[in-house]
Order: C-alpha cells, then sequence, then structure tokens
C-alpha cells in the first residue's frame, strides 16, 4: 500500500488502477484487470471531473431509482447534461431541470452531481469529494483534472522500465516514498 500513485500507461495507452467507492451509502469496486479486460478507474487528463456511471459500478435498478427519486425531488440543481464522448444531449442543463419528474427519470443523458462519501483510486483515499454520477449510462469511470491538478503529479519515461509512467501525490501528503520514486523513475529530487 502506498500514498501515491504510481500507474503504467497500458497498451491501449491509458492510465488505469483499481478504484473503490462510497456513494449514496452503497459500495462499489471496479477492478483493472490489463490482460482481460479494461475496467477499474481511468486517468483522464482531459476530463474536467470525476465521472462514474453507476451501472459500471453495478448499482441495482432500485439503488439508482431511489437516488433518482431524492435528486429530482429535492436537489434538482444538482443535476446536468452529459457531455463529452458519450454525450446523448439534446438539450441543456438548465432544461432538463424544469422538464417532468418522469422525463428527468427516463432520460439517458442525465448526469448528477453529489458528494462522494468515499472514493479510492488504487490505494489513495479521498473523502467527501465532489463526483458526478450517470444513472443510466456504463462505460469508463474518470478521474479528471479536478483531483490531479491539486496533486504533485509527473509523467514521463521511466528509467527503470523504459515504460511511460505516472505518479502522482496530493500535495498535503508528499512522503519519502514518493520522493525516492520521483528519483528513481524520472531522477527528479525534490527536497
Amino acid at each position: 500500500m502506498t500514498d501515491f500513485l504510481e500507474i503504467t500507461l497500458t497498451k491501449s495507452l491509458e492510465f488505469r488502477c483499481d478504484f473503490k467507492s462510497d456513494i449514496y451509502g452503497i459500495h462499489g469496486e471496479s477492478i483493472f484487470y490489463p490482460s482481460i479486460r479494461q475496467s477499474g478507474i481511468k486517468i483522464d487528463t482531459g476530463a474536467h471531473g470525476i465521472l462514474i456511471p453507476l451501472r459500471t459500478l453495478c448499482w441495482t435498478d432500485a439503488q439508482i431509482q431511489q437516488l433518482l427519486d431524492d435528486v429530482v425531488k429535492h436537489n434538482r440543481k444538482n443535476l446536468s447534461v452529459i457531455n463529452g464522448v458519450e454525450s446523448t444531449n439534446i438539450i441543456t442543463s438548465s432544461h432538463l431541470r424544469n422538464e417532468s419528474e418522469s422525463f428527468i427519470k427516463c432520460y439517458r443523458g442525465v448526469a448528477i452531481s453529489i458528494l462522494a462519501d468515499k472514493i479510492v483510486v488504487d490505494d489513495l483515499e479521498f473523502n467527501d469529494i465532489p463526483v458526478r454520477v450517470t444513472p443510466h449510462t456504463t462505460g469508463n469511470i474518470l478521474l479528471g483534472m479536478d483531483v490531479i491538478k491539486k496533486m504533485d503529479n509527473h509523467i514521463g519515461t521511466s528509467k527503470i522500465t523504459g515504460q511511460t509512467v505516472l505518479l502522482a501525490c496530493p500535495e498535503n501528503a508528499i512522503s519519502k516514498g514518493y520522493l525516492n520514486a520521483l528519483d528513481r523513475h524520472f531522477g527528479i529530487k525534490k527536497i
């Protein structure tokens, strides 16, 4: 167990690692099996924030419905429309918030902004962290720049393996182990 991320670029040119979460009181996890399938969480430097398709975490229909019911009745301001590669949006987020309850619950392009109790990326744990979840889509769990930019992070060719490696550590928790990894992989010496 480490207090920093040390991830090697996959053959499909992605940084992926294991992921666990506690969201809305429900535990979910997505393990990265590089030789079987790509799962886990994808470090996406092109994404602004954390995006979690709840079906990828195997949430049940009842669990998803309960979350949707609560948000539609009490927190419509947390609703938005998915943007990006998997976008199915034909309406704006503000338009979505004014739609009927039944429309919102069935709209495949809906995303919900919530506070995750806990997410664990590889061995790094984050508590009370803002995420966007999608109730209807599957696909990649994305860790975006909102978390990465708050970390000391380096991407480069490792002097040890010759592969591309990502090293990242929360700036307020830089450890001797992380500093040693920076030196071993990239020849970077920090004090």
